[in-house]
């Protein structure tokens, strides 16, 4: 039975706003196909589902892999999509926070390495559980690097001691909460 507005006419649906929605579940599909095998697996998709895309995974560009994604779109739509958004939306955060506290490292190295003793005193002041002594050997070695125009060896030490500190930084964070409650 046809849905009628109140002149009697059929109600059909948008053609337009259809295909954008089609655009985005082949989008979505694609997004799938790209991922690994752990995270399809966090995904709870069928096997039907799951199959094509492993075969479209393995397919190169071509408009066999096209027409395979056109069927896993189809199949997608028997999907929970509220779902699969989500994992997806949480996914993009959880990578956007991560880029987000690499580039703040990244400036504490630079900082630490221009600016010396000024920067890390208050570097310390951020993360006291620092060894110190380490961390100014380290400055050094990179400051000697930048001078010399070596590779950044030294530099990525650093970086990697800094963010070994902001994981520690986190994790007592974590445990003291934890003791609190």
């Amino acid at each position: 039975m046809r849905e009628v507005d109140e002149d009697g006419l059929a109600i059909r649906p948008n053609k337009t706003q259809l295909k954008r929605e089609l655009a985005e579940l082949q989008k979505l599909v694609v997004a799938i196909i790209a991922l690994g095998e752990g995270e399809r697996a966090r995904l709870d998709l069928d096997d039907k589902f799951l199959a094509g895309v492993h075969r479209a995974a393995a397919m190169k560009a071509s408009s066999g892999r096209n027409r395979e994604i056109k069927y896993l779109t189809k199949l997608l739509q028997k999907q929970n999509l509220e779902q699969i958004r989500d994992w997806f939306e949480n996914r993009n955060s959880r990578h956007s926070e991560e880029n987000r506290r690499f580039h703040a490292l990244e400036k504490w190295r630079d900082r630490l390495v221009e600016q010396g003793d000024e920067a890390l005193q208050q570097y310390l002041e951020q993360y006291p559980h620092t060894d110190r002594q380490q961390i100014r050997a380290l400055i050094r070695s990179a400051v000697r690097e930048r001078d010399t125009g070596k590779p950044a060896g030294a530099g990525k030490k650093l970086f990697r001691q800094l963010r070994e500190n902001a994981a520690d930084a986190v994790e007592s964070a974590i445990l003291s909460e934890q003791q609190e409650q």
